[in-house]
């Protein structure tokens, strides 16, 4: 029986896409772009800010992402208040019954730790999270797994005994990479057969169906 589980937080835990549109559009609009659809934001999302901002930016534009993102980007996402960002259905029920079982739950982010810390102390917080990591200065971004291997030393759990649960291809490749089991769920921003190709061989289509899953791993 798996000892703890590991969330990526953005398609996953919470449905961020409006407000990572809105955000970024508000900061685009500062530095003279146009904006970008939610469409394209649901594409860009997933390999950490810098890259959304990046991606964001027209092509011509591109070699200024790291000022955009430091400068311009940061500070409209901190003065987003994630009014538009919601949980899943069926979340907390899930959530409840895996603590319930005795897991250990956490959340690994490419989102900025200061992004997460705030969301941790608002939206996650009814979810019992033990750990909330978040992408930091000198720690590499999934699907690098040094994040998660941190998360789950503090958790006190061994990759072998823990599930990675994420909507995205670098969240496949994450578990991967730190030698841990993983469930692809289908609410969240990339399709089933991108996860298919990423490696993905587990798959939830309800927090209920993930629950299932997860309690006979």
């Amino acid at each position: 029986m798996l000892k703890a589980v590991i969330f990526d937080l953005d398609g996953t835990v919470l449905d961020t896409l409006p407000d990572l549109n809105a955000c970024m559009n508000e900061a685009l609009a500062q530095f003279g772009c146009p904006a970008i659809t939610l469409e394209q934001t649901r594409r860009y999302v997933g390999n950490g800010g810098l890259l959304y901002a990046t991606r964001a930016l027209p092509p011509e534009r591109r070699a200024e992402a790291e000022h955009f993102y430091k400068d311009i980007y940061c500070p409209v996402h901190f003065r987003c208040k994630n009014e538009r960002t919601r949980p899943f259905a069926g979340e907390g029920e899930c959530l409840a019954a895996l603590r319930a079982a005795g897991m250990r739950l956490a959340v690994v982010t490419n989102k900025s730790q200061r992004a997460a810390d705030e969301l941790g102390a608002t939206l996650l917080k009814p979810f019992g999270f033990s750990v909330i990591f978040g992408n930091r200065d000198g720690v590499p971004v999934k699907p690098d797994p040094t994040l998660t291997l941190l998360a789950l030393k503090e958790l006190g759990v061994a990759p072998a005994e823990a599930a990675f649960v994420g909507d995205g291809e670098t969240d496949v490749q994450t578990a991967k990479n730190a030698g841990m089991r993983s469930v692809s769920v289908l609410w969240g921003y990339r399709g089933e057969e991108e996860l298919r190709a990423a490696g993905a061989e587990r798959f939830a289509r309800s927090y209920a169906e993930l629950q299932s899953i997860l309690l006979a791993m």
